[in-house]
């Protein structure tokens, strides 16, 4: 009987290849996720240093304004002591501008980064969602191809099931008839031998092997070949209905399948 196994294994390979672009989708995207938690990490250490500058500018900025307002009419004016001191952390200007372009550059650099990154993940996103349909298009058109042969091959072994029933159905009524051939034979047998063995009780002179006695020993040859040729095709016939009955097993079986 027919089976389709190789479109079986088309089917697997392609469930297979659906599994492997899933697992392979899965690990882009931890990989993506990683790195963008990773610049997640970098923009809030930017912020935060942003953050701190801006506090400490607007802090001395309050301080600058609040030198700027005093006057000799001033209730909070007055002398202290090595004011024009320089103190052990002080910066030069051209630190201080650094400092502040640094933490400007710093977080320009990192929001770039995290534009590029958030375009790469959309084309990641879009790119394995691409692979994925496509991917399952395959699968798809490789179980439909597998449900169509299965179908036919269904369809032709139910067929050859019919035939077979119906050739089983012939040949026991073959068997049957060769039977009842047999059976019909064994009483004209039984009466040309009774005939042979009646006669061979005549008297002296009168056991001559005449015309009737060759008659009925040709008649007896006769049946029995006849006889033993039924005999032959009811043999033929048993061993091809123990085939036919072997096939159609095989045949359900397959239907089973």
């Amino acid at each position: 009987p027919f089976r389709p196994c190789g479109r079986k294994a088309v089917v697997s390979t392609q469930s297979t290849g659906e599994v492997e672009v899933i697992n392979g989708i899965k690990d882009k995207l931890k990989q993506k996720v990683n790195e963008a938690f990773q610049q997640v990490c970098a923009l809030q250490d930017a912020y935060n240093a942003m953050c701190d500058d801006l506090a400490d500018k607007m802090h001395c900025l309050d301080v600058d304004q609040q030198c700027h307002s005093l006057t000799n009419q001033s209730a909070n004016i007055g002398f202290h002591q090595n004011s024009s001191r320089i103190a052990k952390d002080i910066v030069m200007p051209d630190a201080w501008d650094s400092h502040s372009n640094y933490n400007t550059q710093r977080a320009n650099s990192e929001i770039r980064a995290s534009t590029a990154l958030r375009e790469v993940i959309n084309n990641t996103i879009e790119q394995t969602a691409n692979d994925l349909e496509a991917q399952r298009l395959r699968t798809e058109y490789a179980f439909r191809k597998r449900i169509h042969e299965v179908q036919m091959a269904k369809d032709e072994l139910e067929w050859q099931q019919s035939n077979t029933k119906r050739e089983i159905d012939v040949l026991m009524d073959d068997i049957r008839g060769l039977k009842q051939a047999i059976t019909d034979k064994n009483k004209p047998l039984e009466v040309a031998e009774t005939r042979s063995e009646n006669r061979t009780y005549r008297p002296r002179v009168e056991l001559c092997r005449d015309v009737p006695h060759d008659g009925l020993i040709n008649e007896k040859n006769e049946l029995q070949k006849t006889v033993s040729s039924l005999v032959d095709k009811h043999n033929t016939a048993e061993d091809a209905l123990n085939q036919l009955k072997q096939t159609l097993n095989r045949i359900e079986e397959d239907i089973a399948v």
